[in-house]
């Protein structure tokens, strides 16, 4: 019981924080955030491998989390509440950036990232996008609240998760 409090209570407070920075900021022009000029044209630091690592094993870190937690109510561990669709939003958030995450090519000595990578850049993208794409169906079965539909959207995400890991990231050493 108490695990269920502490995910419900944690996606409540992250859900209220996210209606309210939209009430109070996207909602109100004269809030907004200025316009920005595209990644393309904007000058951009330099990077070391070890940011980039770290900024990269960070992202998995947090969808690992995501999963983690759609994957105790998929197993009746925690019950379906309104922080189970943040999670699953959170998870679908952070599909969509990980080709952003490896745009640099850097491979520091901790890094299980493998070269292939960027020597076979459309097929990352398209696991990339397969990833992303799966995320999408665990949004609608959160929301359903039904366990046994989440358990089968996270299944698939599972396998999109396998399908680029096997030939982009090396085994643990």
């Amino acid at each position: 019981m108490a695990g269920n409090v502490v995910f419900g209570v944690g996606g409540l407070i992250i859900g209220a924080a996210a209606v309210f920075a939209y009430t109070h900021f996207a909602a109100a022009p004269e809030m907004a955030a200025p316009e920005v000029a595209p990644a393309e044209t904007m000058a951009t630091a330099a990077v070391t491998p070890d940011q980039n690592y770290m900024l990269r094993n960070s992202a998995m870190k947090a969808i690992a989390g995501h999963m983690k937690a759609l994957g105790a109510v998929a197993k009746g561990e925690a019950t379906a509440d309104a922080g189970t669709v943040v999670h699953a939003q959170g998870l679908n958030s952070l599909a969509q950036t990980v080709p952003l995450l490896f745009d640099v090519e850097a491979i520091p000595e901790k890094s299980r990232a493998k070269a292939e990578i960027w020597s076979d850049w459309a097929g990352f993208q398209k696991a990339s996008d397969d990833f992303a794409a799966a995320t999408q169906t665990v949004i609608a079965a959160a929301e359903s609240g039904d366990p046994a539909q989440l358990g089968a959207a996270l299944g698939e995400v599972g396998k999109t998760c396998g399908g680029c890991h096997k030939p982009f990231r090396a085994p643990e050493q």
